[in-house]
């Protein structure tokens, strides 16, 4: 045990030390992480202060010169308060723990190396594990409902918090709609209503997505109009990667068709993160003031006093100088994972 009391007390075990090396630990987003859908806003508070306006363009009417202007009507608009939310999970690394990595036959470099490297493999998890709870959120919030980490309580209900009922969900018989008359029922049930509710945050650079489960994955691959479509994109990249290796192939199945971004969700293994088996949901993609993520900031005197951060992690060796037994490792984060415009969410379900 005094190896490991000596391997504490050492100056690589500092916080400086140590919080240099697992800042550096990487984590890889899931799908809605990789998509980047969410608009970043660090604040300064604890509350989210959104203003809500109608936000409708007005057609200029022709006057005479020298006829009054037109006096702007201005938009009423609502305040609302939202409150970030706290995630928190720690770790803890024991002497006892580094008997196996600490041998005394080893060199310090080496035991010193091994002890820092469990440290960081702790810090790797817990970060998979925030990860993994903030995919939970994004997904939540591309529904309109933020769920807990029990996938059930919700937090907040988007639709509630701005006075709308949620659209009903779109059944779609695959087998009674042919090629032509698909792509026609997509446009009009899907892709026309959600433009047409964005008004003017409906601009070039937005795309429709649809982030679907496996059997409606499944269903739409069955199409002979989404086959075509998928088997002209499969060409191309077969294409692209014989003339250049280094063409990467996407890290999950998506296909552009009927003006929508198709995409087969995959979110955890467990099913805890998932789009419902035969049911998709529609957004917006690039469309400003829709999906937002706020940070606030951390809770010790030196993070209250500067914009939130994506999370915060922390280290704090055993306060005890003479016999210390342990590391803590804190990962936090403070976020609000919103959509501020529900309108914008569709649903639908292979039909029964």
């Amino acid at each position: 045990m005094e190896l490991s009391l000596d391997i504490f007390r050492n100056d690589a075990f500092s916080i400086t030390s140590l919080q240099r090396v697992v800042d550096n630990t990487p984590y890889i987003p899931q799908s809605l992480g990789r998509m980047q859908l969410f608009t970043p806003t660090p604040i300064t508070t604890e509350n989210v202060l959104l203003y809500e306006e109608d936000g409708n363009i007005r057609m200029i009417p022709v006057t005479e010169r020298g006829a009054p202007d037109i006096q702007q009507i201005r938009d009423k608009g609502r305040l609302r308060a939202l409150q970030t939310k706290r995630l928190a999970k720690m770790d803890t690394v024991r002497a006892s723990e580094l008997l196996g990595v600490a041998n005394m036959a080893l060199p310090e470099t080496i035991r010193l190396r091994n002890a820092i490297s469990l440290v960081t493999r702790r810090t790797s998890k817990l970060r998979s594990d925030m990860e993994a709870t903030k995919e939970l959120h994004r997904l939540g919030a591309l529904q309109g409902k933020l769920l807990d980490a029990d996938g059930t309580t919700v937090i907040y209900d988007y639709f509630a918090e701005y006075g709308i009922a949620q659209p009903p969900m779109v059944d779609i018989d695959f087998d009674a709609i042919d090629e032509w008359n698909f792509m026609q029922f997509l446009q009009e049930n899907f892709f026309v209503p959600i433009t047409l509710s964005l008004k003017n945050r409906m601009t070039p650079n937005v795309q429709i997505g649809a982030v679907v489960g496996d059997g409606f994955w499944g269903k739409l691959m069955t199409h002979k109009g989404f086959q075509r479509i998928y088997i002209a994109m499969q060409t191309a990249i077969a294409v692209a990667r014989a003339t250049n290796p280094l063409v990467q192939p996407n890290n999950w199945m998506e296909v552009d068709f009927a003006g929508v971004r198709w995409i087969n969700y995959r979110g955890s293994t467990n099913g805890e993160i998932a789009i419902p088996y035969n049911e998709a949901r529609f957004f917006p993609i690039g469309a400003q003031d829709v999906f937002n993520v706020y940070w606030a900031p951390g809770e010790t005197l030196q993070q209250v006093v500067e914009e939130g951060k994506p999370e915060y992690l922390m280290i704090q060796p055993d306060v005890r100088t003479q016999m210390p037994t342990h590391i803590d490792i804190f990962l936090r984060a403070y976020p609000l994972y919103a959509c501020i415009y529900p309108r914008a969410l569709m649903r639908a379900r292979v039909a029964p």
